[in-house]
């Protein structure tokens, strides 16, 4: 990966993840939390997400080079030692199937 594909992968990360943040739209609650598996945040992991990660309440999709991004947004879920959270998952691919874990984040405040 050359120096340019890293810095518009890292440019466009943050734009997303700046624009769900600038959300402040009504707070919604779902009655019941989704279960995330646990997944490694690590280059070397391969997952196929299109076979065992739950509906997302928000999925973004994009490019930056040759890279595929997604991001997963859950309005309440239990992912690792996080209990009902705003969960937000980024991954990124470069054959649209195998995927890892870039960024994970939560909010408290939803």
């Amino acid at each position: 990966m050359n120096l340019k594909t890293i810095v518009i992968f890292y440019s466009t990360l943050f734009s997303l993840v700046f624009l769900t943040n600038c959300q402040t739209t009504a707070r919604v609650r779902a009655s019941d939390p989704v279960n995330i598996p646990f997944i490694k945040n690590s280059a070397n992991e391969c997952y196929y997400l299109d076979e065992f990660m739950p509906v997302p309440d928000g999925m973004v999709t994009g490019k930056s080079g040759i890279l595929s991004l997604r991001y997963y947004s859950y309005k309440a879920a239990n992912y690792k030692n996080w209990s009902e959270k705003y969960i937000i998952l980024s991954f990124y691919s470069n054959d649209d199937r195998c995927w890892s874990l870039f960024e994970e984040y939560y909010r408290a405040d939803i």
